[in-house]
């Protein structure tokens, strides 16, 4: 294994960092590198990224007065 080569276990463990753009250069690159030859890394970093997207639009919408109002429901009846 090269300096440029990581495990499965690393790149998963990097997976957030990657997928949110907080690894370094080259760790960066690294990751990139394995993701290039590792198709089930490749696939688990796709769906983090994909996820992080859904993610991300869901906040934007307010729940309507309905929702807010049965979720009051619920939480009272506990």
């Amino acid at each position: 294994m090269t300096k440029h080569e990581i495990k499965c276990e690393q790149a998963l463990k990097q997976i957030f960092e990657y997928v949110d753009h907080e690894l370094g250069e080259a760790e960066r690159a690294t990751m990139e590198h394995h993701l290039h030859t590792c198709q089930s890394c490749y696939s688990r970093a796709e769906f983090e990224a994909r996820l992080k997207v859904k993610l991300g639009e869901l906040k934007k919408d307010e729940p309507d007065t309905a929702v807010r109002e049965r979720i009051k429901s619920l939480l009272k009846s506990f």
